[in-house]
């Protein structure tokens, strides 16, 4: 019988840049059993979690590729990743993006909030989503939730899958102050209800909220058939799990060159 501890890896498509890491981090990892489970996001979102049993609905019309069961039971596992919590992101950028600031200088036609109504709004938002995921899966301390990435930095160019709400918030002289203090909102509305959470590492920015280009998935870049800034690639996963699992577990990579890029 295997001593290794079980970890699980569950979540939207965003899983996908882990599974595709997986035989790295199973080299790496030898005292570990990752299991990796994802569903597309609407359909995760409509997975029923009872009984400590995860499961797609009966009607969903389909599954990741790489997907060969509709559910998974919690109970073996030591650690649990949730992969792809949103925390309304977009609401929030739009909130920074389309009002002027009153105790901020830059003035735009756009309508006045306080600070204080800012931040009570974004604060707001992230409370309801702590609140949600503490009905879904309770507090249980094996749970660690992880935001699905920021889109790719090449996204606020023009063309397509260009992301407005990230270009614009680029712009402004307080973006990445506020995007700060949403991330905090998020760390204190999380710790309040007792979950866990782990933002994306530092390591993998391109600034405050944006993620290297270098992260992107192979074929996807603008002129391609598929044009995606929002899924990562396997070596995304590598680096977000070393993370996971030294700050989380206690432990690194084996070999000395396990981190190179």
């Amino acid at each position: 019988m295997s001593d290794r501890q079980k970890i699980l890896i569950i979540g939207t498509s965003h899983t996908g840049a882990f599974y595709t890491a997986r035989h790295r981090i199973a080299e790496a990892f030898p005292t570990l059993d990752v299991t990796y489970f994802g569903l597309p996001g609407q359909i995760y979102s409509a997975a029923l979690y009872e009984g400590g049993v995860f499961r797609a609905p009966e009607d969903a019309s389909h599954l990741l590729g790489w997907m060969d069961t509709n559910e998974i039971d919690f109970a073996p596992f030591a650690r649990i990743l949730h992969v792809g919590e949103r925390y309304t992101l977009n609401h929030a950028m739009r909130l920074m993006v389309f009002h002027d600031i009153l105790e901020e200088p830059e003035r735009t036609s756009r309508a006045f909030l306080s600070e204080a109504a800012l931040g009570d709004l974004l604060r707001g938002l992230v409370h309801q989503r702590a609140e949600r995921l503490a009905e879904r899966f309770g507090a249980d301390p094996r749970h660690c939730f992880l935001p699905a990435p920021y889109p790719l930095a090449r996204s606020v160019a023009a063309g397509p899958g260009h992301e407005f709400a990230l270009a614009s918030l680029r712009k402004r002289p307080h973006g990445a102050k506020w995007m700060q203090r949403y991330e905090a909102m998020i760390e204190e509305e999380m710790a309040r209800i007792g979950l866990d959470v782990m933002l994306q590492p530092q390591e993998t920015r391109a600034g405050q909220f944006m993620t290297e280009d270098r992260y992107a998935r192979p074929d996807t870049d603008p002129g391609m058939e598929t044009v995606d800034h929002r899924h990562m690639n396997a070596d995304y996963g590598w680096q977000v799990f070393c993370a996971f699992a030294q700050d989380r577990l206690g432990i690194v990579p084996e070999g000395a060159d396990a981190l190179a890029e």
